[in-house]
Formats: C-alpha cells, structure tokens, sequence
C-alpha cells in the first residue's frame, strides 16, 4: 500500500492486529491467470512460532482453496468503520468555503502466502479458537462441545482450513487528520448524532484518536 498519505498511515502491529480482532470478516483476494477471486470468510490472527498467521476456513464446494494448494499469494482486507463526512460539519466552511465532502474510513490490508489443509485435528483446534473469540463475555458461551460429536465431525469433513501466511500488515486510518483539530471535533460530533450506526463507530473511532493526540 504505497499511496495513503504517511499521516494516515497506521504501522503498530497491536493496533492493526486489534483491529483484525474487533471486524473479524475478511475479504481474501487471490490472483489466477490474472484474474482476481475473492470470498468474505472470518479470520482469526494468531502465531506460528514467532510467524504471524491469519487462520479460515472455507466450504469444500468453494473453488478458492484449489487456488491456494501450490501456495499461492493473497490479500485479506478487513473492513472497519467508515462513514461520509458532510463538509458543512466543518467550521472553517463558515470561515472560507474551502471544503468539499469526503470518506472517512479504517481498512487493514494483510498480504501473504496461503496454505491449506484438511486435517481434521487442526480445523477443530481453528473452529474452537474462532468461536471462542466472538463467543467470549456472553453470559452462556456456545463452545464446540455443546454439539454432538458426531454432527461436528460432520460439518468438519464440508469444510478446508486456510492459513495466511503474513508477510506485510498494512493500516489506513483516514479520520482527518490533516485537518485542524475544530474541524475534526466537528466532524465527531455531526457523526456521533446520526441514526445510522456506522457513522457512530466512526464518530467513536475519531473519538479515541482525540484522547490519543491530546496525552
């Protein structure tokens, strides 16, 4: 990822990882023959020694994972909040006009080599591992033991196991920073008053980011 701009550019690795953590649902592209094959799939970041891995599984019927037996090179881009910024939320409108709307958003980008395998052992350890994680804080946790084994075993014989093998994690957290800090305020507080919950997350997300700069 060359182009974004360096200020909004996002490089600590516990951040982006927490960030993989919190959206969950990836969209993994591959390249075959030139032409790009993607598939919306969870992903769970974990370690391979000191490798870092991204962890899904797909559906046998899915013909992404054929792609990815010879090792093939993908891109697993996680989604965050993201919402339209209305200029007239901008203070320095009122000052000069020289505003135009724009796109706030937070998008994490990990590049790697994938593997696959149908190992029944590891893909129990991977379904335990994914829904223990999303699971977790509920008042009655579902956890794999509460179905019959047999229906497990099942479901685990429909499905392939896909490892990302990390080589680059990248960040883009555009939330205006290149702005002055009222119009930054500005933009949180006409976000954090709209009926639709994904401007709020980013009103949320902007939000940190002030308490962030302001310690």
């Amino acid at each position: 990822m060359s182009y974004p701009p360096r200020a909004f550019r996002e490089t600590r690795e516990d951040v982006l990882l927490d960030a993989v953590a919190e959206i969950g649902l990836a969209s993994l592209v591959v390249v075959q023959g030139g032409v790009p094959e993607a598939v919306s799939l969870p992903m769970v970041a974990t370690r391979d020694g000191e490798a870092l891995v991204l962890e899904g599984h797909v559906a046998l019927a899915n013909p992404l994972w054929r792609l990815a037996e010879s090792g093939c090179a993908a891109l697993a881009i996680f989604q965050g909040p993201h919402a339209y910024v209305h200029p007239g939320w901008y203070p320095t409108k009122r000052e000069h006009g020289k505003v135009v709307p724009t796109w706030n958003y937070v998008v994490v980008q990990v590049h790697g080599t994938l593997s696959v395998t149908r190992d029944p052992d590891w893909l129990a350890v991977h379904l335990a591992r994914l829904t223990d994680v999303k699971e977790a804080g509920r008042p009655e946790p579902w956890s794999m033991d509460d179905a019959p084994a047999d229906f497990i075993a099942g479901l685990l014989r429909g499905i392939v196991g896909l490892t990302l093998h990390v080589t680059r994690l990248e960040g883009v957290w555009k939330i205006a920073q290149h702005h002055p800090e009222s119009n930054r305020r500005g933009v949180i507080a006409g976000l954090a008053v709209s009926p639709d919950p994904a401007d709020r997350a980013m009103a949320a997300v902007m939000a940190n980011a002030e308490r962030d700069w302001s310690n």
